[in-house]
C-alpha cells in the first residue's frame, strides 16, 4: 500500500489538471459531489474538481508500444448507495479508490469492500456492478481499451433477461 499513495500523490494534480477540461463539457443539472482534496506530489493539499456521478474520461490515448491498444484514464464518481449498472470492458481495468467507499460486485466473486487507498484490477470482460458505500465513492480507474471496441458493454440482468438502464 505504500506504492498506491506515492501514486496518488504522483497522480493527484495531473489528474485534477486533466479534468479540468471535461468540465466545460458535463451536465451542470446533474447532482454535483463535494469538491475532494488530496495531496499533490509536493505534499500539499490539491482541490479536485466537482464531476457528475459516472466515469467522467480525462485522458484517452493509444498505447505507443501495444498496437491495437488504448488507455483510457477516468475519474469514477458513485453516489452513496447506488449501484452502477451491470457492465463488462473489453480489457482490463485498474482502479484505485481516492475517496469514499464501494463494495465492488463481480460476477463469480466474493463482493469485495474497499475504502480510500485500495487498489484492485478488475480482468478483461468480467462482469461487474459496483455500489457506492454511505458516503459515495470516487476512484481513479484506468482502461487497458481493445481499440475498436466498446469502452463498456451492458450485460442483461440474470432473472429477467431485461436491459439494464443506460
Amino acid at each position: 500500500m505504500k506504492h498506491a499513495f506515492h501514486i496518488a500523490a504522483v497522480l493527484a494534480a495531473p489528474l485534477a489538471l486533466l479534468a479540468a477540461p471535461a468540465m466545460a463539457h458535463a451536465d451542470h443539472d446533474a447532482p454535483q459531489t463535494t469538491p475532494s482534496t488530496v495531496p499533490d506530489a509536493a505534499g500539499e493539499r490539491a482541490s479536485l474538481p466537482d464531476l457528475p456521478p459516472g466515469s467522467n474520461a480525462v485522458l484517452t490515448a493509444a498505447i505507443a508500444a501495444a498496437d491495437g491498444l488504448d488507455v483510457i484514464i477516468s475519474d469514477v464518481v458513485i453516489p452513496a448507495g447506488a449501484q452502477v449498472p451491470r457492465h463488462y470492458h473489453p480489457g482490463e481495468e485498474f482502479l484505485y479508490v481516492i475517496e469514499g467507499s464501494a463494495t465492488h460486485v463481480e460476477e463469480g466473486k466474493p463482493d469485495l469492500p474497499m475504502v480510500a487507498g485500495d487498489a484492485y484490477v478488475i480482468p478483461p470482460r468480467a462482469t461487474h456492478s459496483p455500489i457506492g458505500g454511505p458516503q459515495g465513492a470516487r476512484a481513479v480507474v484506468f482502461r487497458v481499451h481493445v481499440a475498436g471496441q466498446p469502452e463498456r458493454v451492458l450485460v442483461p440482468l440474470p432473472e429477467t433477461g431485461d436491459e439494464p438502464a443506460p
